[in-house]
């Protein structure tokens, strides 16, 4: 899976479209806000979108806020041999699933008390098991990238604490945070930290590309 490549490419997609955009509303609220800010007209920053390319970036959409690695993983998850009833959770809401206390829940029987802990992005069946998994693509180093690390070590000690049969949760987390040494824990790499909050029974870490092989070594 390479992530990277994807991004580009998507935004690549996303710059192509920057001119047949001008005239939606959302773009015009764009243009209009980042000409009043710098003392443009609207017209001055219409026209040098149209003509020059380099600076059309500037209003190029991030394919990261269009959910473009929850939907790789998803695409690449849902096209494994032998995977079935491939679902992407909603994130939020009623019908959203979270794990707390080693037990599924629904946001509509969490209500107001799902606040502190984070909805499963997939589920799947493979080989008469279900399978419940967090996905993260975290990049680079920072304090949301952090909290997103907090995240998943309090969704693995959630899922050790599970005895629900032919159940297996994964935290599957990919980008070059997780292959950097935790300083907290002197941990070569994050990812190994994680590895070693799992039962290895009934939850697993691992990367996006160590899926496939995790899969077909399950009995």
């Amino acid at each position: 899976m390479n992530y990277k490549s994807e991004y580009n490419k998507q935004l690549r997609e996303n710059l192509s479209k920057v001119l047949d955009e001008c005239n939606s509303k959302g773009m015009h609220l764009k243009i209009q806000n980042w000409a009043d800010k710098f003392g443009y007209t609207f017209d001055e920053i219409k026209e040098k979108i149209q003509n020059d390319e380099i600076f059309r970036c500037v209003f190029v959409k991030d394919p990261s806020k269009q959910n473009i690695y929850q939907t790789l993983a998803a695409r690449y998850i849902a096209n494994l041999n032998g995977v079935s009833d491939f679902k992407v959770l909603p994130a939020g809401g009623k019908n959203a699933l979270y794990l707390a206390g080693g037990k599924l829940f629904s946001g509509e029987q969490l209500g107001f008390n799902n606040r502190d802990t984070k909805s499963i992005d997939f589920t799947w069946k493979y080989k008469g098991k279900v399978f419940y998994a967090s996905h993260k693509y975290t990049d680079s180093e920072g304090g949301a990238q952090d909290n997103q690390y907090i995240d998943v070590q309090e969704f693995l000690k959630n899922a050790r604490d599970n005895n629900l049969k032919d159940i297996i949760f994964l935290a599957i987390c990919d980008g070059d945070y997780y292959l950097h040494k935790d300083a907290k824990t002197n941990d070569a790499r994050r990812i190994e930290r994680l590895k070693r909050l799992t039962d290895n029974r009934t939850s697993f870490a691992l990367t996006i590309d160590e899926l496939d092989a995790f899969l077909l070594s399950l009995q």
